[in-house]
């Protein structure tokens, strides 16, 4: 998959999370095969510190954007994976 094509796939949020020192929300393409979520930790004064997102290709979590762009190269949406 080239970037130009994960740049049309539509992603939607499925979940979000707010807890005592850390939010996250989930987000998921429409096959369900790519996703990504963003973690943003609470500092204790209430106020947000830096976000950090993950990455995933099917259940595989890629925990840097350079990791993800690399393994996209070798995504094909049109392979289904096998369960094992």
């Amino acid at each position: 998959m080239t970037i130009e094509e994960l740049n049309k796939v539509r992603f939607k949020m499925v979940s979000h999370i707010s807890m005592e020192k850390e939010h996250c929300i989930s987000y998921m393409s429409e096959d369900g095969r790519l996703g990504f979520c963003d973690f943003t930790r609470k500092k204790k004064d209430g106020t947000f510190g830096k976000s950090h997102r993950h990455y995933r290709i099917d259940n595989k979590i890629y925990e840097t954007k350079e990791a993800f762009l690399e393994a996209i190269k070798d995504f094909n949406p049109n392979i289904i994976p096998i369960k094992q």
